[in-house]
């Protein structure tokens, strides 16, 4: 004589508990949360658990979980409860505060480890857990919950270096940012490029300190990247004199250059 186990909790639903599992089973919610929402319709229309497993590639055990956790507790017994510990507290910026972060992480000319700690904190504001944010940025996790931790305990001055032992800096880091931005945004007056000198000049600081900030970041403003078109009406014909002289050189020539710019360097022939 064959022996039955205990037979399945029958699950009944309302038409409101139906259509919320439906919307939940069709995305918009965790894919967990979906799969159990599947499993909850399966069973209330009559499949027994073993099927129910087979068709959602599931163990039974978790059909039958979930089946008695929505008979005991509805909807609300599908929903992952909150882990035991204590909670993060939230994180919530002004609006002042979301402008400057933004700046931080879009400007080019920014730091890359402030640049970084800004988006990490922009994430956590859009409500982000610190392993979304940590597997987004491709970092780890507990550096998202320093960061996280820092800048509500110390608002925008936590995302910054702190000092360290010893003389502090002679140059402050906004002053850097001034010389950065000139640099790489302005030009000084009718010269065509920054010089240490007039740099200098502009933000207060000496050549030598200018000279550093500028090979820190590896900028190099004498020389330029874009090509300068002459305005000389005879522009067209001296290039083909002077281009001719390269590709077929006569016997015995000499090619005499008077460099007026900086950016024009003549080769050697």
């Amino acid at each position: 004589m064959s022996h039955r186990g205990p037979r399945a909790v029958e699950v009944v639903l309302s038409a409101g508990e139906r259509a919320e599992l439906l919307r939940w089973a069709g995305g918009g919610v965790p894919a967990r949360v979906a799969e159990r929402a599947r499993i909850v319709l399966a069973c209330a229309d009559g499949s027994s658990n073993t099927s129910v497993a087979a068709d959602s590639v599931v163990s039974v055990e978790t059909v039958r979980k979930w089946r008695s956790r929505f008979v005991a507790r509805r909807l609300a017994g599908l929903v992952d409860e909150p882990r035991p510990g204590r909670r993060k507290p939230d994180l919530v910026l002004s609006e002042a505060e979301r402008a400057e972060l933004t700046r931080w992480a879009r400007r080019a000319k920014t730091a890359q480890f402030l640049a970084l700690r800004a988006r990490i904190v922009l994430r956590c504001a859009e409500g982000g857990t610190n392993k979304e944010v940590a597997a987004e940025l491709g970092i780890a996790h507990a550096t998202v919950n320093r960061w996280r931790s820092r800048f509500i305990t110390l608002r925008l001055d936590g995302l910054m270096d702190e000092p360290r032992p010893g003389r502090p800096p002679s140059v402050l880091l906004d002053q850097v940012e001034d010389v950065l931005v000139a640099t790489l945004e302005s030009v000084p007056g009718k010269d065509t490029h920054w010089s240490r000198a007039s740099m200098a000049k502009h933000s207060g600081l000496s050549k030598s300190t200018v000279g550093r900030i500028w090979k820190k970041f590896d900028l190099k403003p004498h020389l330029q990247d874009s090509f300068k078109l002459s305005t000389d009406p005879q522009f067209v014909a001296k290039v083909v004199d002077v281009v001719g002289l390269y590709h077929h050189p006569p016997e015995k020539a000499v090619v005499l250059c008077v460099d007026e710019k900086s950016q024009i360097v003549c080769h050697e022939r």
